[in-house]
């Protein structure tokens, strides 16, 4: 006798007979799949199992994986053992530190990430069984992506060392440059003020100097009207001597001060016209030969033998030989030589004054150019410091140099240079042919 068809049964025909069952009978599917990560692959490609590798066993059995900022892209396939309609079990997976929700998946057992940033993260999956039952206990692997090498702590701490030491730098370099600042003006400030003393100096030396000239000049008068009558007198005339002497030299002083200031504020003007510059200078050497031979000296004098013809203001030149001559004399122990070129070439004549007296220092060799200066070693000899200073500024108002020669020999040699020409609109005469071929 047949089932009742009204029981809910549901019948299906074979080779073998009639199959019937009543789905009310069924029961759920109670089996929790287990889940297993299958696979690893970066940038699609499986990572390998060997010593060098982030994967040193199985995927399967491995908890943790260490990868390189390089292999932050990967995809990971996983499964569930369960045979019962597995083509009905669904996947959820989350990645912690990235996804905060579960990722749900119906069909596809692989899930991928794209260039993660360097840190920690726990890949998490599950399944549900054909019934949608899902496993409490989820599958995970632990995931360190490691910073490249700029991005590690030694290197975070190189940067802020660097920083650290920029910043100590631009620092510095800004109180270096504060402090060159505040130098610079403290320095302005000397020099104004050693200007001003200077000045202040000057001015009262001259004034003096206006002061002395006028009651010396009129001493110097009866003085020379005495001394022209010095034959009814014979008896005075060394004192005579002497008081002339010293009156001449007051005189000089006085208008040599003078003559310094005018060079100082620009008012010395000079008169060009043309000089023998050979006879000029041997009548300064026969001038000053007898103060050399009074100090026992030898003293010589060497001229080119082609006359020597330049455009000079004669009182000036004058005057700065006198003051190379006079320091020669004054400060040398047994020889001065004083020696005249020509350098038609350069269109100059140079002299040449050397003594072999106390050896400027090679720091000094500027220094002794500069007004009312004076050596410690020479400063009991007389004088005032303003010769060598008068002497250089009268050699730049003719165009030329003034300067002691740097050498290592026992003399001290002063070089005067000046130019036969220094006034353009000067005419230059030209050297006849016997002056050429004897040059």
């Amino acid at each position: 006798m047949l089932p009742d068809p009204g029981a809910g049964n549901i019948y299906f025909g074979s080779v073998k007979g009639l199959i019937s069952f009543n789905p009310a009978t069924f029961s759920d599917d109670t089996v929790i799949p287990a889940v297993y990560i299958t696979g690893f692959q970066v940038h699609a490609k499986e990572l390998p199992i060997q010593s060098h590798s982030p994967l040193q066993q199985s995927i399967i059995v491995t908890s943790s994986l260490s990868l390189t900022y390089e292999q932050s892209s990967f995809s990971i396939d996983f499964a569930a053992l369960h045979f019962t309609a597995p083509e009905m079990t669904e996947y959820a997976y989350k990645m912690e530190g990235l996804d905060e929700e579960w990722t749900y998946l119906k069909t596809n057992r692989k899930a991928y990430f794209t260039n993660l940033a360097a840190g920690n993260y726990v890949f998490k999956v599950k399944a549900a069984n054909s019934s949608g039952i899902w496993s409490s206990k989820e599958t995970t692997l632990a995931i360190k992506i490691l910073p490249p090498f700029w991005a590690t702590s030694w290197a975070y701490a190189f940067y802020i060392m660097a920083a650290a030491a920029l910043l100590y730098f631009l620092v510095r370099q800004y109180h270096k440059r504060i402090e060159e600042k505040n130098r610079q003006k403290i320095e302005l400030l000397h020099y104004e003020k050693e200007k001003e003393i200077y000045e202040t100096k000057l001015q009262f030396f001259t004034n003096i100097a206006h002061e002395i000239r006028t009651p010396l000049t009129l001493i110097k008068g009866p003085v020379d009207n005495i001394f022209d009558q010095i034959a009814e007198l014979p008896q005075i005339e060394k004192d005579l001597t002497i008081m002339r002497r010293n009156t001449d030299r007051l005189i000089d002083l006085t208008n040599q001060l003078l003559d310094f200031r005018k060079t100082e504020i620009k008012g010395f003007s000079l008169q060009f016209t043309e000089v023998n510059i050979q006879e000029l200078l041997q009548d300064h050497y026969n001038s000053f030969s007898a103060l050399a031979k009074q100090r026992k000296l030898y003293f010589t004098l060497h001229l080119p033998s082609v006359p020597v013809m330049a455009n000079a203001d004669v009182d000036a030149l004058s005057k700065i030989w006198s003051n190379l001559l006079s320091n020669a004399i004054k400060y040398a122990e047994k020889e001065v030589t004083v020696r005249l070129e020509l350098q038609a070439e350069k269109e100059e004549f140079v002299l040449h004054v050397s003594n072999d007296g106390y050896i400027i220092p090679a720091n000094m060799k500027e220094k002794i150019f500069e007004p009312f200066f004076r050596l410690k070693a020479t400063e009991k000899q007389r004088g005032t410091g303003i010769g060598l200073a008068l002497a250089r500024s009268l050699t730049q108002l003719h165009k030329g140099k003034l300067y002691v020669k740097r050498t290592t020999t026992t003399l001290n040699e002063f070089i005067l240079e000046l130019p036969l020409y220094p006034e353009k609109d000067v005419p230059k005469p030209e050297l006849d042919a016997t002056q050429l071929q004897r040059l």
